[in-house]
């Protein structure tokens, strides 16, 4: 009699099960458009219903995939020229309507935006603009290229960024920097914490600035630096030698003879702590 009863109230809750699962199966639709471009393409994206992700191509196509989750979702697809717009709308209000993925030639010019959803970019040679507010912002393997990211709140995941100019605006969400080297990378959080890891190289110039949250720079020995940290109200805490007053101003020359180019760090916190270590 017992298992007669949990074999009907099994068949009752598959009986319910099902039909959801049909329909959260119909509701995903998956579409995709291509286009042919020329050299240094522009192309821009808006999902403010979900995430965008970009890599790069060695072809001259533009192919965006996207799949959405809700029947209430529209697309607006336009291309002018060398010029490739697309959009997401959408009647009902949500993070996790439509998901885009969008192969590109690796020498277009991109902009990505969307409210909370997440960004993420790879391989790309030309300018990168990435727009959020509250969803991760992530870059990996660019080269040559110039970065711009601006979030409210999202967290900034920065990995294999090389011989670039990169500039980070971030409100309050924390920035991690991740074997970085480039010509120019100019970071500026008000409350979160930024972290750096990695060999900066020989000719680049690091000018991190936070309010009220942390720095902590991890650069290996081996590396010629120049440094200078200042917190107002915080601390700078250092594992080797330093030069001058470290609770105001400490400012590191880290040169072998001989040697002429070293990068340059300029680390500035109005109350968080700095933390500078040569593994």
């Amino acid at each position: 009699m017992t298992d007669a009863r949990s074999l009907s109230a099994i068949s009752s809750v598959l009986v319910a099960v099902f039909p959801i699962l049909s329909l959260l199966a119909a509701a995903q639709e998956r579409k995709e458009v291509r286009y042919t471009v020329g050299p240094k393409a522009i192309v821009s994206i808006t999902n403010n219903y979900g995430a965008i992700a970009v890599k790069s191509s060695g072809s001259d196509q533009v192919l965006a995939t996207t799949i959405s989750y809700s029947d209430a979702v529209t697309f607006e697809n336009d291309q002018h020229g060398n010029r490739i717009e697309l959009r997401a709308s959408s009647g009902r209000q949500g993070s996790n309507l439509v998901d885009y993925t969008v192969v590109v030639p690796a020498d277009a010019f991109v902009t990505l935006r969307s409210s909370d959803g997440r960004l993420y970019a790879q391989g790309l040679r030309g300018d990168v603009i990435l727009e959020g507010t509250t969803g991760t912002v992530e870059a990996a393997d660019i080269s040559k290229a110039h970065l711009h990211v601006k979030t409210l709140g999202g967290q900034v995941n920065l990995t294999d960024i090389r011989d670039s100019h990169v500039d980070v605006r971030s409100v309050s969400g924390n920035v991690n920097l991740h074997n970085v080297s480039g010509s120019s990378f100019e970071v500026n959080s008000g409350s979160g914490r930024i972290t750096y890891d990695g060999d900066p190289g020989s000719a680049g110039e690091y000018l991190f600035t936070t309010h009220s949250g942390d720095l902590e720079v991890s650069i290996p020995a081996s590396a010629p630096v120049d440094i200078k940290a200042h917190s107002l109200k915080g601390e700078v805490d250092q594992v080797f030698p330093s030069v001058g007053s470290i609770s105001a101003l400490s400012q590191n020359s880290l040169l072998k003879a001989g040697i002429v180019n070293a990068s340059r760090f300029v680390l500035h916190s109005f109350r968080g702590r700095i933390h500078i270590q040569r593994p």
